[in-house]
């Protein structure tokens, strides 16, 4: 479970209380009738089957916990080129709800997941808009004899900046929530198998005229969504931690130059491998991640951070002689190590690189390639139970190789910065 993600305990048992109009009563006394209450009454019982936290809905068999969490992030960087390179300062207020309902069935579990986050964020370095308010759908999926339907984590990610505090961080590598529908197969040992059908329409890395200067040329070519793309992964998990293999098909789909009414695709593709391994012998809880992925015309799949947007990289050229994929790979690892049961340091870093193998595109956009890389790490203290407050430190950089000014790449050939995050985080 990610370290910031944690929603812990449940506030129904005073819900019920309140409702109930008996406000210093306990958990155990809930499914207890009280002496002379009147007939028909209905008292919340605790549902011990999926553990702490869970209560039987009244008059049903199915079982829930309400959760949530309050996030304070304060963020300082020290990005120079960006739009609104004067704001060094910003901050980010999150309130999050959970929602997980289950019931026994003969097919084993039903479960229906919802996690919604309603955030106050004040203008970040990189947009000049003004402050206000967002929602954002975390998970909202069921789950029924081995399927996932809905919005949930791609099954293409495994280390996804597990442990890495804040709503905005600078990680490498895939962190993608999606709509889906997935199937697992689960055997002995631990073993699973997983194939997903995941909505494209949230992985368009974009098709770029080879020459921009072209007459009649579009900024985009990217066409629409025919296919999912098709995710599947194998996974092992145990005492000693948890590897996996993940794999993804992606349509790259464009109009064609010599006719706008007309389109053309190639497929693209994803390959990752990845393994957390537990570190007992260091501290209780502690553990290693690594991993490392390759993609060829599917590049939402590295993780590359652009904020800006000044340095998208698009899945592929379009030219007279059709399209001409881009490729590129990463490779990520994380340490946690738990000094005691109040005190927790995460080491995070991770390393990107593309390459415009095209040679028109090269020249046109004055690039022949990139990179994108970052390490950090932050330092938690939990006070009591479900409050954090840590700090956290990145220091991230996107460069460009063989970089050169042009009308259509005006922006400089890389930008770095130091980022600072004081974080506070309390979970119910």
């Amino acid at each position: 479970m990610k370290f910031q993600a944690i929603a812990a305990g449940c506030g129904l048992v005073a819900l019920a209380s309140g409702l109930s109009g008996a406000p210093g009563a306990r958990a155990a006394d809930l499914p207890v009738k009280a002496q002379g209450a009147a007939q028909g009454t209905v008292y919340v019982r605790q549902c011990t089957a999926y553990g702490p936290g869970f209560y039987y809905i009244p008059g049903t068999e199915t079982c829930l916990r309400i959760g949530g969490y309050l996030w304070g992030e304060g963020y300082y960087n020290s990005y120079t080129d960006y739009p609104a390179a004067n704001n060094k300062t910003y901050s980010i207020a999150t309130a999050g709800l959970i929602l997980d309902a289950r019931t026994d069935t003969e097919y084993g579990t039903l479960r229906s997941y919802f996690e919604g986050r309603f955030r106050w964020r004040t203008s970040d370095p990189w947009s000049d808009g003004p402050n206000g308010s967002e929602m954002e759908v975390w998970n909202a999926y069921i789950q029924f004899a081995g399927f996932t339907f809905g919005h949930a984590q791609s099954f293409f990610d495994f280390y996804a900046n597990a442990n890495v505090l804040g709503t905005d961080p600078a990680t490498i590598g895939d962190d993608t929530r999606i709509n889906l529908l997935a199937y697992t197969a689960e055997f002995a040992e631990g073993v699973s198998a997983t194939l997903s059908l995941e909505d494209a329409s949230d992985r368009l890395g974009g098709v770029l005229p080879q020459d921009p200067a072209l007459p009649d040329a579009l900024s985009d070519y990217q066409a629409g969504v025919t296919a999912p793309d098709v995710v599947g992964n194998l996974r092992i998990e145990g005492k000693w931690g948890a590897a996996q293999l993940s794999g993804a098909l992606h349509q790259v789909r464009s109009l064609t130059q010599a006719d706008l009414f007309t389109t053309t695709d190639r497929w693209g593709y994803a390959l990752q491998g990845g393994v957390m391994v537990n570190l007992p012998m260091l501290g209780e809880g502690d553990n290693l991640y690594l991993q490392t992925a390759y993609a060829d015309g599917a590049m939402s799949y590295l993780g590359l951070q652009d904020p800006s947007g000044a340095y998208a990289v698009p899945d592929a050229y379009l030219g007279p002689a059709g399209l001409s994929l881009l490729r590129g790979w990463n490779v990520t690892g994380q340490v946690l190590h738990n000094w005691n049961d109040k005190w927790s340091t995460a080491l995070f870093a991770g390393y990107a690189a593309f390459e415009v193998e095209d040679g028109v595109a090269q020249l046109a956009y004055g690039a022949s390639g990139g990179r994108n890389w970052n390490v950090g790490g932050n330092l938690a203290w939990t006070p009591v139970a479900n409050l954090t407050i840590a700090i956290q430190y990145d220091y991230t950089a996107i460069e460009l190789n063989n970089a050169v000014a042009t009308d259509f790449s005006p922006a400089l050939a890389s930008t770095k910065a130091h980022r600072g995050l004081l974080y506070v985080a309390r979970a119910f």
